[in-house]
């Protein structure tokens, strides 16, 4: 039944992508802009499977898309939703989601508010981090911006105030502050690591998100700086299969998230950094498993210059700590990532990307990230190194 599902959704994506580059037309005297982008992967590794692919193999199970509409209502009024679906291994399956969905109301340049499902500013791309035509890279730094999360991560159902405040002589600051319910994918890498570690959720993941987001562009024509902080709550019920199912709830009471950022832009040459740390206290009841604490670090530094208008050039390297009171070079608590990727701009609206990923540990210490049990089932060795061949187009 799920790949039927998918069967229909794919073709829909190539013909809504064929489409010329964003399509508008005018209801009742009001533009209305229509824009969507597709792409389709195939990624290769020589041990692990990675991102429940079977990729150890050759997998084309790497497929997203998405489509969205949006109009002004007013000269301060903009409402807008976007549809998305992916396929990535045993994630997502193709399940059509509503992405985001949201009126704006902006009342001059330093004040403005938006309410829906509004995605989520945490870092530089996470409310980017789908459109994969705007960057470089084939995948984005997981260390920093996990796949297999992204559905958990990327939106809250709730509202934004937000605004830009120029100071003469020194830059804008930009800012947003934002809350709301977090958002549950029944299909994502969340859920899908829970039942790797014998708790599988049991009903809905319920939750809230408060945040806000600083960055500062610097009067260095280019230079980026910014900090996010996030306040979370997770609530669930699940089962532990280890004591015959028994029913389990778990929170986390106040899990807490910080990024903090730059980036340097100027004429082809594009570098970027980001730290982020993940703190958070588990319990469980009844207690018949002892509270946990999880302190979680990443951070990546990138790089990318474009030669020609039609090819560009990148690196990172990142690591992903799942604990950083544990040795860190345990293979089950961290993964080193060293990427290369070139980028071919085939027309305006068409890319292919090669990236070669060297990858170090599979960070599978109490919990799931990239490489996972399951479609592990010869067990995880240390070292992976990976190909990804990705194209993309949008309009």
């Amino acid at each position: 039944m799920r790949t039927r599902k998918w069967g229909m959704v794919l073709p829909l994506m190539w013909l809504v992508a064929a489409m010329p580059a964003g399509a508008q037309f005018e209801v009742a005297g009001r533009k209305v802009q229509v824009h969507g982008f597709f792409s389709q992967g195939f990624v290769l590794t020589d041990q692990n499977n990675f991102l429940t692919m079977k990729s150890s193999a050759g997998s084309f199970a790497f497929t997203d898309g998405g489509m969205n509409i949006s109009t002004k209502l007013t000269n301060k009024f903009r409402v807008g939703a976007q549809a998305y679906a992916r396929n990535i291994g045993e994630l997502s399956n193709g399940r059509v989601e509503l992405d985001w969905a949201y009126g704006d109301y902006r009342f001059n340049d330093w004040l403005g508010i938006r309410a829906g499902k509004v995605k989520s500013t945490m870092g530089l791309y996470n409310d980017t981090q789908d459109m994969e035509f705007l960057h470089a890279f084939a995948l984005l730094p997981q260390s920093v911006y996990p796949t297999d999360l992204r559905a958990s991560n990327i939106a809250h159902r709730g509202g934004d105030i937000y605004g830009d405040v120029h100071v003469k002589k020194a830059g804008t600051f930009s800012y947003v502050f934002y809350g709301g319910l977090r958002s549950d994918d029944p299909r994502g890498g969340y859920r899908y690591g829970l039942t790797d570690g014998g708790i599988p959720v049991v009903g809905s993941l319920d939750g809230y998100r408060i945040g806000g987001d600083v960055r500062w562009a610097t009067p260095l024509e280019g230079l980026l700086v910014g900090a996010t902080a996030v306040r979370a709550r997770t609530e669930l019920t699940a089962r532990l299969e280890a004591a015959g199912g028994l029913p389990l709830f778990i929170q986390t009471p106040g899990s807490m998230s910080l990024r903090y950022y730059g980036e340097y832009q100027t004429g082809g040459l594009k570098v970027a950094a980001e730290y982020g740390r993940d703190y958070s206290v588990i319990e469980f009841t009844p207690r018949v498993v002892a509270p946990a604490q999880i302190d979680t670090r990443g951070w990546y530094v990138s790089g990318s210059y474009k030669f020609h208008p039609r090819f560009e050039a990148g690196a990172y390297r990142g690591q992903y700590v799942y604990d950083a009171r544990v040795s860190r070079s345990l293979p089950d608590n961290h993964i080193d990532d060293t990427a290369l990727v070139a980028r071919f701009n085939v027309k305006g609206y068409w890319n292919v990307k090669v990236e070669g990923h060297f990858m170090d540990g599979y960070g599978n210490r109490a919990g799931a990230r990239s490489f996972y049990a399951r479609p592990n089932p010869q067990g995880l060795v240390p070292r992976t190194n990976m190909l990804i061949l990705r194209t993309g187009v949008n309009f």
